[in-house]
């Protein structure tokens, strides 16, 4: 049996400076007792709307769905990106993205076009200009946080099919180095100390290199096909240690590979729900890896959130929704 959904208003708290309220409609199933007192950001979104041509666009404004249920409006966010020629595009969504804790939220600011990253509980971080070379929009750039928000990677591909961009102390508001030409931004490690990029190697495979927050590199491999094909991978806080997972639902293995000694290094056998594979995967601790899968149900998105033991596979559901109806895109926060 469905569960109704309620519609409810609610007040807008001290810690949502600069975040405008929503009218709120959440099924009963969707928020864990649990999380009533955590206020945290689930995931954001940006509704759909139909064009005279037919097709969805991004229309509105970005939301945010938190932990405790409610739905706030990120009125201050860009909503359309701006092409390479400085024109709005609005067949897309502008970049954002949201940290692994869920307690910051990175995006391009409408007022002034800048990087901005807002603390959920807390102030905003403006970072330096960031012009983007020549012949390279909005529209070809993605952002990606830390597992605490304290490091943010801003990563574009351009006509070649390069992967380039740049590294942010968020706090200081200030550039650190650049990410070096790779194939791939794979996401930063466990303690943002490091980021991991794909590479091409010979015979169409497959390279990881690990580097530091100025874009030095630290190490380096190209590892066996079964590391390869099996992405998404998770680089962990001592920058080698690679998690990625093969197989699927019951059949699911957790592995792990050195960067530093190319070698795989074990593997705990656990549980997926269905037949899922991971979309996400974060180191979220000394011994644990948190990944999010998603399944569909009424033609909706499911998420699910999970968190192994490196060690023994025990594996806990850190949360589970259902992704409102109607949206265009959404971006769920990492670890």
């Amino acid at each position: 049996m469905r569960n109704p959904t309620l519609p409810i208003t609610l007040p807008i708290t001290s810690g949502l400076v600069g975040l405008a309220l929503s009218t709120l409609t959440i099924s009963a199933a969707s928020a864990p007792a649990a999380a009533t007192a955590h206020h945290s950001i689930r995931y954001a979104s940006v509704d759909a709307c139909t064009a005279k041509d037919g097709t969805e666009r991004p229309c509105h404004t970005w939301r945010l769905d938190l932990l405790d249920g409610r739905r706030v409006a990120l009125e201050d966010a860009m909503l359309w990106p701006l092409n390479a020629k400085g024109k709005v595009d609005k067949s897309t969504s502008a970049p954002l993205t949201v940290s692994g804790d869920g307690d910051s939220v990175a995006y391009f600011r409408k007022s002034d076009h800048r990087l901005v990253v807002r603390e959920f509980h807390g102030g905003v971080h403006v970072m330096p200009k960031t012009p983007l070379p020549r012949g390279i929009g909005m529209d070809s750039v993605w952002l990606d946080m830390s597992q605490d928000g304290s490091r943010l990677a801003l990563a574009y591909t351009d006509d070649d099919g390069v992967t380039r961009g740049r590294l942010f102390d968020v706090a200081r508001a200030t550039a650190t180095g650049t990410i070096p030409k790779s194939g791939g931004f794979s996401g930063f490690s466990g303690d943002g100390s490091a980021v991991l990029l794909q590479r091409d190697a010979p015979a169409n495979t497959t390279g990881l290199s690990v580097h530091d927050v100025t874009g030095a590199e630290l190490t380096g491999a190209v590892p066996p096909q079964i590391v390869a094909n099996n992405g998404p991978w998770a680089l962990s806080a001592d920058d080698r240690t690679v998690a990625f997972v093969t197989g699927s639902g019951k059949k699911a293995a957790l592995r792990f590979y050195d960067v530093r000694t190319d070698q795989t290094t074990g593997s705990v056998r656990f549980s997926l729900p269905g037949d899922t594979s991971p979309d996400m995967i974060d180191w979220t601790g000394e011994h644990e890896v948190t990944v999010h899968v998603t399944d569909a149900e009424g033609g909706r998105d499911v998420v699910t959130v999970l968190r192994i033991d490196t060690r023994t596979g025990t594996t806990r559901v850190r949360d589970r929704y259902k992704v409102r109806a109607g949206i265009y895109t959404y971006q769920s926060c990492g670890g």
